[in-house]
């Protein structure tokens, strides 16, 4: 939900004003447990992992005395703290509206598709605070404005299970409906898209498909049915890299010099294309072969339109 501490001007804000603040937000989306706090906070670079759980006891004490109704976390409701009631008012000007923007524009392409949706619930719930005129500007920034929200959450499901669905899909290409079995991974956001990998069932082959075409799931069936996609491997040399540059489908078999080699499992040769080309001058591919050739020939491609 925030932009990691390093990357913001906090000089006029402590860190523990910080945290305060970041709590109250996680809170006013939705009940949490400590853990998912203190995980929060650790991802958003505002909380030492090695710190104890006390200190965010205290801030949350502390967030009480400001005049917040906080419940206790409890057995009885699952221990997750429970934002009741606070006693802020907000008025969000033009500005700020412009400054939101900003900050989600610089995590949406980091953040998984939950997350999102808690911007998109957050977003709802600040529009009440915005004048009439400005708030269809301000709910327009979320990734789900033209998205039928509904429609994600069940896939959502759906892909936790890995759920064999019947999908009516859309195909622009000859403006043509057809039905297509899957088994359903999961949902991603690409370059301003949503995007749902899935399996076909009736040949195997990787599929990712634009959510945007999906016209509605037609059946979805009870039992599960076996899994085994065949992922696109690609080995390739990282150098000046730092932690987060690697997501959870690359593995690190070596690092040495500053230097690491890694191997991407990617749901097709597209996105591993994405991958690669994303990384820029830093990564140099080594096999497959097939796919070396052609990055290299991707990047004259590029280089002839440029000169």
């Amino acid at each position: 939900m925030f932009k990691p501490i390093e990357n913001i001007d906090l000089n006029q804000i402590s860190l523990t004003a910080t945290r305060a603040i970041v709590i109250i937000g996680l809170l006013m989306i939705k009940p949490r447990t400590l853990g998912e706090i203190r995980q929060a906070l650790i991802n958003y670079k505002i909380f030492d992992e090695t710190k104890s759980d006390d200190i965010l006891r205290i801030d949350i004490n502390t967030i009480k005395a400001f005049g917040c109704e906080i419940s206790r976390a409890t057995k009885k409701n699952q221990y997750r703290y429970n934002l009741i009631n606070h006693p802020f008012s907000l008025n969000l000007q033009e500005d700020e509206i412009k400054i939101l923007k900003r900050v989600y524009k610089a995590v949406k392409e980091t953040s998984d598709i939950e997350m999102l949706m808690d911007f998109d619930i957050l977003f709802k719930k600040l529009s009440v605070y915005i004048k009439p005129e400005l708030r269809e500007e301000f709910l327009g920034i979320s990734v789900f404005k033209y998205y039928d929200i509904d429609l994600i959450k069940d896939l959502l499901v759906d892909c936790k299970k890995n759920r064999t669905i019947e999908i009516l899909y859309y195909n622009p290409v000859n403006n043509t409906k057809y039905k297509k079995q899957i088994i359903t991974e999961k949902i991603v956001y690409r370059n301003d898209k949503l995007y749902l990998y899935a399996q076909d069932l009736n040949n195997g082959k990787s599929l990712m498909l634009l959510i945007k075409r999906i016209i509605e799931v037609l059946a979805r069936k009870i039992h599960k049915d076996s899994i085994n996609l065949q992922t696109f491997k690609v080995k390739f040399l990282l150098k000046d890299y730092e932690d987060e540059d690697i997501s959870d489908v690359e593995t690190i078999l070596e690092n040495k010099d500053g230097i690491a080699l890694i191997e991407g499992n990617y749901h097709n040769d597209f996105i591993a294309m994405q991958r690669i080309l994303y990384f820029g001058p830093k990564c140099t591919v080594l096999e497959p072969l097939e796919f070396r050739q052609k990055i290299i020939q991707k990047l004259k491609e590029m280089r002839n339109v440029y000169d």
